[in-house]
């Protein structure tokens, strides 16, 4: 038989060494590629399954720093608007000082105007009176200096002389008479231009009649 149809022919099943079938592939291969095939399924699922839980963390996270930033962006506010309630209180209170010291400082005033006006007055009616009860010796003085003169008229011309000196002391007497009204008026203007001030009286004497300038 040429070699050729021997190789070219029917072989029949493979055997073993004891001439038994055998089996291609045995049924422990087989057993390891389906444990195999079950391993990476299992660690597929495992896979899949942390990605989930990777996933669901994430979410957690973002939804805990979400609302962390939500209570930060409150509490944030509400300290900006306690800020500006104590502002406003400060203004307010500010404001009412400035307005109660306005009405302190309004009412010193007038009282202190009152004040000064009554005293006022009251240095020019008891100048007035002083200088009333100064003038009338001085008038009555002068009253008597001028009847006698009128007496004196129908005399001889010896007593020249006398009438002279006569005339010069009434001249002399309305000069007194003149710079003690300078002195009182100058008094009162004095007295108007002190605010509150208590000065000590000063006595001015003429004619024998003291009088006080306030």
């Amino acid at each position: 038989m040429p070699v050729d149809e021997v190789h070219s022919g029917n072989q029949g099943p493979a055997t073993d060494k004891h001439n038994e079938p055998v089996v291609d592939p045995t049924k422990n291969v087989l057993d390891l590629v389906q444990a195999a095939i079950a391993r990476q399924d299992d660690l597929r699922r495992a896979d899949q399954a942390l990605r989930l839980s990777e996933m669901r963390r994430l979410d957690e996270v973002a939804e805990l720093r979400a609302q962390h930033e939500k209570e930060l962006r409150l509490a944030e506010s509400a300290r900006i608007d306690a800020i500006r309630a104590v502002d406003q209180g400060n203004v307010t209170r500010a404001s009412e000082v400035a307005a109660a010291q306005a009405t302190t400082l309004a009412t010193q005033l007038q009282t202190s105007a009152e004040t000064l006006r009554a005293q006022v007055e009251a240095t020019r009616i008891t100048t007035a009176d002083t200088l009333a009860a100064a003038l009338a010796p001085i008038q009555a003085d002068v009253a008597q200096l001028r009847q006698v003169q009128f007496t004196q008229q129908g005399e001889k011309a010896q007593q020249t002389e006398q009438r002279t000196g006569f005339q010069w002391s009434v001249g002399a007497v309305l000069a007194s008479l003149a710079l003690l009204v300078s002195l009182i008026l100058g008094g009162i203007v004095v007295a108007k231009d002190v605010s509150g001030s208590s000065s000590t009286p000063t006595t001015i004497t003429c004619s024998g009649t003291p009088i006080v300038c306030r």
